[in-house]
């Protein structure tokens, strides 16, 4: 009976972890709660749009479409953010603008990728410009 009790406090945990764990920020964390959603869409070797401008500590929801034959990711190393589409998938992730106004480099790291041109641009503007 005592090992019941045990198995069911386990799993109840369990339970408990995995439900906060599912709450948490995602991507990239904290910031804001409002933000706003990116289609891009990669292939060999580009991204669309090419830019992409955020508010500081902006959360951006990204909706990345691999229209290409090949495997392709989109990277902001910068803020350790990074999603992996095979040909024809559309996969989908959030990161939270860094809270400084700056430009960050998105790229693909397949190899070969970004030296062939797959390179992108996140800009980070303050409110006031």
């Amino acid at each position: 009976m005592a090992s019941r009790k045990k198995l069911l406090l386990i799993g109840l945990l369990m339970v408990a972890i995995a439900a906060l764990a599912a709450c948490g920020p995602g991507g990239g964390g904290g910031g804001s709660t409002t933000g706003q959603t990116i289609n891009v869409e990669g292939g060999e070797f580009f991204y669309q749009p090419v830019d992409i401008n955020a508010k500081p500590g902006e959360r951006v929801n990204v909706n990345f479409k691999n229209a290409g034959t090949v495997e392709h990711t989109f990277v902001i190393k910068d803020i350790n953010f990074k999603l992996v589409a095979q040909p024809g998938q559309t996969v989908k992730g959030t990161f939270t603008a860094p809270s400084a106004a700056g430009t960050h480099e998105i790229h693909c790291d397949v190899p070969g990728h970004t030296e062939a041109g797959m390179i992108g641009k996140l800009t980070v503007v303050a409110a006031n410009n």
